[in-house]
């Protein structure tokens, strides 16, 4: 299960990619091992997809006269991870885990503390919810649809992202955490989080929605800023048969708006809930996986479904397979817009901790209720190194 996005195992290199870093620096400080690695993606995309045609209102536009949307672009990704820790007399592991974002000033992307033993993980700090912890994504062999750090391939016609099936109220975060030993193949694990702002370092002492203070002119609520006394749960079971693997995941996050985001919402404002689900097999060098996301926006009337899914096969240092991820709304409080992406990849083990990707993906965008110049199609492709260290 060498591609799956299982922090149950790996859960100090989690967060929404899947790191296989190796240490490049130890030290040992007053009793604690100090491990620096990290991964820098870099990756060229190739493109052509319908734009959107202008607005009849829009300064200068006529009937039919469309934006452009470029051909081409280059991107980046990557970050630096630090993580200290020691092994006590009693077996007891406590320590630290930090990640900053390369191409974002070396900004700090999660920080907590953890200790860990026979009773489980306990972690407090900027993270994931144990929902998202322990949900099961499909396998990619490209640069990935679901829960991916490169959805730069299509400019979003329709205002929908690429699909993402884990939950993510708990978005990185101020949150306690604890995770269950695995038993038998099980693993369990709860959050809570007492508001969305906490990562942003703003005053969150008084309860009221602080963004809408921050940023004058933004209308609405945003379900990722705006809840507040979050819970998450989630559980987990891997096992496997010889050749045969198996893992299977659910969970669910709640929480509720802020005093000002449920005034914004002029009464329309309810219990915010996200549920997913994940089913992995592999049998050999085969591995296949689906993976299904709920929620309600915290609104009346509006339900938004994620339904992705990936086949993977490995022969020597080549792994190819397609991928695919739909994200749609229904509801009379919804735009019932959609999204479909289809994607082809291959990645080839070029040298220990050096990647070659590449991928073939085609985006589709439905208007919906929203006028037809929102609706159109894209394909595009994206070539390039992924290192890990």
């Amino acid at each position: 299960m060498r591609r799956m996005l299982l922090a149950a195992s790996a859960a100090s290199l989690l967060g929404g990619f899947a790191l296989t870093a190796s240490p490049l620096e130890a030290q040992e400080s007053e009793g604690f091992q100090l491990e620096i690695g990290g991964f820098y993606n870099a990756l060229g995309i190739v493109r052509g997809q319908d734009s959107p045609a202008r607005s009849l209102t829009d300064a200068g536009a006529g009937s039919g006269q469309r934006d452009k949307i470029r051909r081409y672009d280059f991107s980046q990704y990557g970050r630096f991870v630090i993580e200290g820790s020691q092994t006590l007399d009693n077996g007891m592991t406590l320590g630290f885990h930090t990640e900053y974002e390369m191409q974002d000033g070396m900004a700090n992307d999660r920080a907590y503390v953890f200790g860990e033993g026979g009773f489980g993980r306990l972690q407090f700090g900027t993270m994931y919810s144990a929902a998202y912890l322990l949900h099961v994504s499909p396998p990619t062999a490209g640069w990935g649809i679901d829960d991916t750090d490169h959805d730069e391939a299509f400019a979003s016609i329709n205002g929908m992202g690429y699909p993402a099936s884990p939950p993510y109220f708990v978005n990185r975060s101020m949150n306690i955490t604890y995770l269950t030993p695995r038993i038998s193949g099980f693993q369990a694990g709860v959050t809570f989080a007492p508001d969305q702002q906490n990562r942003e370092n703003m005053d969150n002492r008084v309860a009221t929605n602080l963004s809408r203070q921050t940023e004058v002119g933004r209308g609405g609520a945003e379900i990722d800023r705006d809840l507040q006394n979050i819970f998450g749960l989630g559980i987990n079971y891997e096992t496997s048969f010889e050749e045969l693997s198996l893992a299977v995941s659910a969970g669910v996050e709640t929480g509720k708006w802020n005093h000002g985001a449920k005034e914004s919402l002029a009464g329309d404002d309810k219990r915010a809930w996200s549920a997913s689900s994940g089913l992995y097999l592999g049998f050999g060098d085969l591995e296949a996986g689906v993976a299904y996301n709920w929620t309600n926006g915290g609104m009346s009337s509006f339900r938004q479904h994620t339904l992705t899914a990936g086949l993977t096969y490995t022969i020597d240092r080549f792994t190819f397979g397609p991928s695919f991820g739909n994200t749609w709304e229904r509801g009379s409080n919804s735009d019932d817009r959609s999204i479909q992406i289809y994607e082809f990849g291959t990645t080839y083990a070029f040298a220990p901790g050096v990647n070659l990707v590449g991928s073939l993906q085609h985006a589709r965008y439905d208007n919906g209720d929203l006028s037809s110049r929102f609706d159109g199609n894209g394909t595009a492709g994206l070539f390039g190194v992924q290192l890990s260290f």
